[in-house]
């Protein structure tokens, strides 16, 4: 992918939970794992139905240069819309990864 592409700015979170000094579960937070560039795409009305057939309720696509520390666990967040990642990421169709 050609770097002028991703020209957005976006934030990868994970959910943690963990424990207090005393032993006590702390709530679920989002934490900020990663700041990226990628480029953030409308999906056609073509791609829109096809998953709303699927039960999905996507509505734009993110491309992004390869990591494999990121899943569909995670959230991203885009000018302040929170986006979840529907589904594992797809491999590039020229590299392979």
């Amino acid at each position: 992918m050609r770097a002028g592409k991703l020209r957005h700015r976006i934030k990868v979170y994970k959910s943690e939970s963990g424990r207090s000094p005393t032993g006590a579960v702390l709530p679920e937070a989002w934490v900020l794992k990663h700041t990226l560039w990628a480029s953030i795409e409308p999906l056609s009305v073509k791609d829109v139905l096809t998953a709303q057939a699927a039960g999905s309720e996507t509505t734009m696509r993110c491309v992004l240069r390869y990591r494999d520390d990121i899943d569909s666990t995670m959230q991203i967040e885009h000018r302040g819309k929170w986006y979840a990642i529907d589904g594992d990421p797809l491999p590039d169709a020229d590299s392979g990864l």
